[in-house]
């Protein structure tokens, strides 16, 4: 079996043992009622602020200030900023949305987010390199409750315009706590994984982009892409604002760890943002 055959069945296999177990454990006969806010209109505006890695395996920081915005009608919700929520307690996935399946433990997410691609003229890392076409990632997410403050999760993201990102995805595990009636802190690690397209399209280095670039060619093959934890923390400031920060640090693995792009395997980062709820 090929590297990438052999990566992708792990992860599928992982998400579908994942699934089909906390199917059959506890999820009711009955789907839950959706909760009466869920038929209104419901969203966030707001700013964040970041310092991190110019990109993932850079040496070279960066302060971004971005928006953020968030809609929610029903099941189907869109948005850039996974750190907004709205006056429901439920998790936020970025991107234009769909919970298939909405149960208190259990919840299947179908999602399509934008991946702006790389220009080579974002870092002076990638002169040489030409630019990573922008497409539309479509990203399946399965994640799951228990009692308590405990969740696990599953993801895969493929390029849907088959414009070369390849695909990746990840298993997660996360904890939340409310310290106060006011204020959550969140704490998770993740384990990701990519396929050969995705890594040599963001990893990899061409004999075209060698004979550009100072960089000797580099052809990896489908493995772990890295390792991360965050912890975070988001506090409501009476009934429409709300302020959300969080810290997160990783190691890139395996073929990403061993690229000639790759200055320091370790990454971190923090970030600090404002939003107005409706």
């Amino acid at each position: 079996m090929k590297p990438e055959a052999a990566v992708l069945s792990c992860i599928l296999g992982l998400g579908l043992m994942f699934l089909t177990a906390t199917t059959r454990a506890a999820v009711p006969e009955t789907p839950l009622e959706m909760p009466a806010s869920a038929s209104r209109w419901e969203g966030a505006v707001g700013l964040i602020a970041g310092y991190r890695p110019e990109y993932s395996g850079s040496a070279v920081r960066i302060t971004k200030l971005s928006p953020g915005i968030f809609l929610r009608y029903g099941r189907f919700t869109i948005t850039n900023a996974s750190g907004f929520v709205t006056r429901n307690a439920d998790d936020v996935v970025r991107g234009l949305g769909v919970d298939v399946i909405q149960h208190d433990r259990l919840r299947v997410n179908l999602a399509l987010r934008f991946d702006a691609g790389r220009s080579e003229s974002s870092s002076a890392s990638f002169t040489g390199l030409g630019d990573i076409k922008p497409t539309v990632r479509a990203r399946l997410n399965l994640g799951w409750r228990f009692d308590g403050p405990w969740r696990v999760g599953a993801a895969w993201s493929a390029d849907a315009f088959g414009r070369g990102g390849g695909n990746f995805g990840d298993v997660s595990g996360g904890w939340e706590h409310q310290l106060s009636p006011s204020t959550v802190l969140t704490a998770g690690l993740a384990l990701s994984a990519a396929g050969d397209r995705y890594m040599q399209t963001f990893y990899g280095i061409s004999a075209e982009q060698s004979a550009r670039s100072a960089y000797a060619v580099y052809e990896p093959k489908a493995g772990l892409r890295d390792v991360s934890a965050t912890t975070g923390f988001r506090t409501h400031l009476g009934d429409d604002w709300i302020v959300l920060g969080g810290a997160g640090a990783s190691r890139l693995l395996g073929p990403a760890a061993r690229s000639p792009l790759t200055a320091n395997r370790q990454g971190w980062a923090v970030n600090l943002g404002l939003a107005r709820r409706f």
